[in-house]
């Protein structure tokens, strides 16, 4: 059997986001948008998702740190 090709997965994700950059760069130049305005408005769609997924991982971790004061406690009933 052959080996699955590492570097060829990476080159098509590579090509794939240089088209799709390629295309929004078009898309934007055919509106007229201003480039300042199109970052402004790719920094704040990465900063609202970033606080997503911290919001998300600190749920997370707060659920777990419960969950773990549950079992501890069960145990500790148990024992005692």
């Amino acid at each position: 059997m052959k080996q699955n090709d590492a570097p060829a997965g990476i080159n098509i994700k590579l090509v794939c986001r240089v088209a799709l950059l390629g295309v929004c760069v078009w898309c934007v130049y055919r509106i007229g948008v201003s480039a300042v305005s199109v970052v402004g408005i790719y920094i704040l769609i990465r900063s609202v998702l970033k606080i997503i997924r911290l919001s998300v991982s600190i749920f997370f971790s707060v659920l777990s740190i419960l969950l773990l004061m549950i079992v501890i406690s069960l145990i500790l009933v148990f024992i005692f």
